[in-house]
């Protein structure tokens, strides 16, 4: 069995942090978002997103932009069974230029970016958006967070197979000695992993299901908003726990 304590404002030591595959930069996060101030749009845009019942959506982007349209499509797997208040943020940071956030399946959003050059409009699917776009949009317009539900648990229980190992998917959350902590518990076919983890102040611990059997999250509930943490998965017979989001 492997126990980890974690440690405020660190990540899980052992585990693969990741946050859509950026990396903050040095200096303070907050201070990066308020460099961005939401410009009064120069047109309009709007999202559709069709096939919500299929493994892949398509994702229909119309813009409008002074006399200026385009539409583009562009294939995702996104989040299931949230709005899409919570599925999609835009944010314009200048009156000819926005970026749309769309949620994939495991929390992580996806960007693209619409804008205007001299007399083209382009709708491009931005894979690096700059540092304090994400920051805002994540920290400030809450994407990545989803409307939290009565489906969410303390304790999950579910046997299956995995590539060659039938086993419990076990994953549990307890009071740990330190008021402010819980203790995490994950187990599947063997492997066992126990993690020590700070909740911050007004946020609740708890594991969210995603439909799928081999699949959770470890989430914070705040303001009736769920944010995942940690993903915790099984696939072809091990039990992967990855963090997506830095716990302060």
């Amino acid at each position: 069995m492997q126990h980890f304590r974690i440690g405020l404002a660190i990540a899980i030591a052992v585990l693969s942090a990741c946050n859509s595959g950026k990396s903050p930069a040095n200096g303070n996060a907050a201070d990066a978002a308020t460099t961005v101030t939401p410009a009064t749009p120069a047109g309009t845009v709007s999202v559709t997103i069709a096939g919500k019942e299929k493994d892949t959506q398509r994702i229909t982007i119309q813009v409008q932009m002074k006399e200026l349209k385009k539409e583009k499509t562009f294939e995702q797997t996104t989040l299931k069974e949230v709005s899409d208040a919570d599925l999609y943020k835009v944010l314009w940071d200048a009156p000819t230029s926005c970026y749309i956030g769309v949620l994939k399946a495991n929390h992580q959003p996806r960007y693209y970016h619409a804008s205007v050059n001299g007399n083209d409009l382009k709708i491009l699917w931005a894979a690096s958006p700059p540092e304090r776009i994400w920051q805002y949009m994540e920290n400030t317009m809450g994407l990545g967070k989803v409307s939290a539900n009565d489906g969410m648990l303390q304790e999950y229980k579910k046997n299956f197979q995995s590539g060659q190992i039938i086993a419990d998917f076990i994953v549990t959350i307890k009071p740990d000695s330190q008021p402010d902590d819980v203790v995490l518990y994950v187990e599947y076919g063997g492997a066992r992993k126990t993690m020590t983890i700070p909740v911050p102040a007004g946020s609740k611990a708890v594991i969210q299901p995603t439909g799928q059997d081999d699949h959770v999250f470890f989430s914070f509930i705040k303001d009736d908003k769920a944010e995942p943490v940690i993903d915790l998965l099984v696939e072809n017979g091990r039990l992967q726990v990855k963090t997506l989001k830095e716990i302060k």
